[in-house]
Formats: structure tokens, sequence, C-alpha cells
């Protein structure tokens, strides 16, 4: 026979999930029922929850036609008095044993998190649970669609900034495990964002880690960001900022010293020491566009400043390409690369000068182009002028 959960006042629903609680269990006697309605009885409403609430894990083992209800029915109960405790103590129940029943807990979590205001603090409990949920089942793209809505959700709870603090660092980490890297990326650094303006001097771990990961990730190509971090700043004296500086604006042969003058830094951080180097060269071959910008770069040039024989660089340059670092054309047969267009690294008083330069260049050509149509014109107007006077003359 089906369960059915009715909506009555909180006293009857209180009785009902006691009477549930103890059918599930077998017992003939209902000691829970016993134990709980005198204390609806008496008004003890919360007492009664407390003691529902240490008995839930019972719920569990509810049919999973029932298993929503039960747990709706329960988290209505509790959060008539709001006790963030009590709450918590109901997701730590629904996240335990992860692999049963994983797709309910979730709808079930859903349901606390909707059915709660939108400006709850309570909230946040109920997102971590999701979260550990999802990390625990293996499901953790379930989440992300959401992770958009977390500063938002966030000023809303008004949690604090400690609060905010580690769930952020909490989803960096979670993401980190569960394989997402460049979401655990984005959270880190906005949790470290948040240490701006006050103390950083606690944030020397988690800043070395932003910029290992930073390079870590093939997909990271540009470092800016990491500047406006004040933990990152704190950095400067340290071995892992100098090499945030080779990548920030160096070249090979930059990386090369740097990694010959602290020997064993690469491996000491972490990092792969072939995808380093290649990711070096990348922004290297970048750089070397960007101020060759529709010049012909010989095979040669390239193979020096990336140091592989010429034979790579056609290679060098497809991979380059690939990146969205520059936009380039091959001559196989010239054995020259010319570069219509490439990504600054870093864009600082040097990069002004530069541009100001082509842009007065680009001006100096446009006048000349107008001086010479200018030309054109005075010469075309002076051969009418004296066709008209010839074809006046013979009349």
């Amino acid at each position: 026979m089906d369960t059915i959960f009715i909506d009555a006042p909180v006293q009857e629903q209180v009785a009902e999930l006691a009477t549930y609680i103890s059918s599930l269990r077998g017992d003939e006697e209902q000691a829970l029922v016993k134990e709980v309605v005198p204390l609806v009885e008496a008004q003890k409403f919360a007492e009664a929850t407390k003691v529902l609430v240490k008995e839930s894990k019972t719920l569990l083992e509810a049919p999973e036609k029932e298993f929503e209800s039960a747990f709706n029915l329960l988290v209505a109960v509790a959060i008539v008095d709001a006790d963030k405790v009590v709450v918590e103590d109901i997701l730590k129940t629904i996240v335990s044993e992860p692999t049963q029943k994983t797709a309910i807990k979730f709808k079930v979590l859903s349901n606390v998190f909707n059915t709660l205001p939108a400006n709850s603090p309570l909230r946040l409990s109920v997102f971590t649970s999701i979260v550990d949920l999802a990390v625990a089942s293996d499901d953790m793209d379930l989440v992300l669609p959401q992770l958009q809505y977390v500063p938002n959700w966030v000023s809303e709870w008004g949690v604090g900034a400690d609060a905010e603090r580690v769930l952020l660092l909490n989803l960096s980490d979670r993401l980190k495990e569960t394989g997402f890297q460049y979401q655990s990326l984005e959270f880190l650094l906005k949790y470290l964002t948040s240490f701006n303006g006050s103390d950083v001097s606690g944030q020397k771990v988690n800043a070395t880690r932003a910029i290992v990961e930073s390079i870590s990730l093939p997909e990271v190509l540009n470092f800016e960001n990491l500047l406006k971090v004040d933990a990152v700043q704190g950095l400067k004296s340290e071995k892992a900022y100098e090499l945030l500086s080779v990548f920030m604006s160096g070249n090979v042969q930059d990386y090369r010293t740097l990694v010959t003058k602290y020997a064993g830094l690469i491996k000491e951080l972490g990092l792969d020491e072939e995808e380093t180097l290649r990711k070096i060269r990348l922004l290297s071959l970048a750089s070397l566009g960007s101020e060759n910008l529709a010049r012909e770069l010989s095979y040669q040039e390239i193979a020096k400043a990336l140091e592989v024989s010429e034979g790579e660089v056609e290679l060098w340059v497809i991979d380059v390409i690939r990146a969205g670092l520059v936009e380039a054309k091959l001559n196989q047969v010239s054995k020259v690369v010319v570069v219509n267009r490439s990504i600054y690294r870093t864009f600082g008083t040097a990069q002004w000068q530069q541009l100001s330069q082509r842009l007065n260049g680009w001006k100096q050509s446009l006048a000349e182009i107008l001086q010479v149509v200018a030309n054109a014109k005075l010469t075309t107007g002076a051969a009418v002028s004296t066709a008209v006077i010839t074809n006046t003359t013979s009349n």
C-alpha cells in the first residue's frame, strides 16, 4: 500500500512523519510516535523536529516513489523554525551513501534550495550539499550550469566575506578534484581577488597554485588577470613569480636562463617540463609575430627564436595559429611566414608606443594615397579642360 503525505498543520505533519519512520523500521510498538506526540501536544515542535531529524537516516530506506515526499515533509517541518543545525543535519543525511538514489537526492536538495527564501543564508548550506553529492557521485557536470549564478547568490544570501571565501575555495578544490581544471582556476582567482585591499599574507600557497595552474593549463595564454590579484603581487620575491614574468613577456631564451638559474624549479612547482617549454615557445612565436606584423619572417629567424630546427618551424606556426595566437600565411617555397595579426601578451607602455608608430605610419600612408588621388584628379581635370577648349576652337 502506498503512503500518501498530505498538507496539514505542523503538529499533524510531525506525527505523520513519526508514524512513517516507525513503519519503515517495522516497529509495531511505534516507540518514535510515543516519543514525539507528547512533545507535539506540549507544543514543543522544535524538540519534536530534532527527534525526527536524529532518526531521519531511516528515510533513506524509503521506496523511491515515496523518498522525495518523505524528505520534503521532513524539510517542511524543519524550516518552520529555520534552525541551521537541524537543516544541516538533514542535508548530511541526504548526501550520505551518495551512490544510492542519487537522482532523487538531487531532486530533494533542489526542492530544499527552492523552498527556502531567495535571501536565506541556509541556501549556502544546501548548495554546498548539492556540490558534495555531485562530487561523491561523480556528477559534477550537473552543477556546472549553476556556477554562473554563484556571485549573485552569495550577494543575495548575505553570508559575509568569510563564508563567501570558504565557498569559492571549496568550489575551486572540488572542480579540480573532478577534472574541471579551467573552472577550478576561475574560482580560485575569484577567491584570491576577494582579498584585494586586505591582508594577503596567508595566501602564499593559493597564489602560487594560481600561477602554477595558469602556466600548466594549455588554453590559458593570457596572464594579465593574475597581475590584478594582490596575493599574486605579494609573491614578487618568489621563484614562481619570476617564472610568471617570463610567461608574461619573456621568450625561450629568458625561460632557459631562469630554469638554469633555479635548477629543478619546474619539477619543484609540479609542472611538466615538456609542456611548459612548448607553451613558452608558442608565446614567444606570438610575440615575434606582433613585433613583425606584415613583414616576412624567415624560417631561420623563427627557428633561432624558438631554439628548434628549421624543419620544425612549419609545425610550430601551424600550432600557434590553431591556438588562436596569430593569423599568418606560410610560404613553403620562399621559407617565410607573414603574420597578419598577433595577440599582445601584455599591453604596456612599449606596446602603446608600437601602436602609435603603426598608426602614424598608416596616417602617413593614407596622406600619400590622398595626395596621389588629388594629383590624379588635377591631371584628369586639366585633360578635360584642354579637350573642351580644343572642341570650342574647332567650331
